[in-house]
């Protein structure tokens, strides 16, 4: 009897265990680091934006963000939406949260109400709009493909 409750309790422990090391995983895999140079990554983002005739996508977000969250597994599950983001833009993604608020490098972009934001920039680093992901929002738990392929799409043809 004892045998088999120390098996269960350990069988429960490992689910557990398992199911936050998988949470954890996929926060770690959203790419928003609290420790990384924000500058540093915008720098790099300029440069390769240049080189390759795109534009800047900054995102500001966290792996505490619910909507992040649900930003990757959208982009990730839809590969033309994945293709077509990275078509367009340099994607730059920004850790805000507790951890960091990377409050100088914010500062110097228009305000956001929210994770995520987009900020779209052009390789001359000139702000050309500050975007919610509300309006791509569909439901409580996605995003509508058409409508984010047509924001995609919009600063593509620029």
């Amino acid at each position: 009897m004892r045998t088999r409750i120390l098996r269960a309790i350990i069988i429960a422990v490992a689910t557990l265990a398992a199911g936050s090391s998988n949470a954890t995983r996929d926060a770690s895999t959203l790419g928003y680091d609290p420790q990384a140079d924000p500058f540093e990554q915008y720098q790099d983002a300029v440069t390769q934006a240049t080189a390759q005739h795109k534009l800047v996508l900054v995102i500001a977000g966290g792996d505490w963000c619910r909507w992040c969250h649900v930003l990757n597994r959208f982009v990730t599950r839809n590969a033309d939406v994945d293709a077509a983001l990275h078509d367009a833009f340099v994607v730059v993604k920004v850790y805000v949260g507790d951890e960091n608020y990377n409050e100088f490098f914010f500062s110097q972009l228009p305000e956001a109400r929210g994770a995520p934001h987009f900020w779209i920039i052009s390789p001359d680093r000139s702000v050309l709009d500050s975007q919610s992901t509300g309006p791509f929002e569909h439901g409580r738990d996605g995003y509508d493909k058409g409508e984010f392929l047509q924001f995609v799409q919009k600063w593509k043809q620029r």
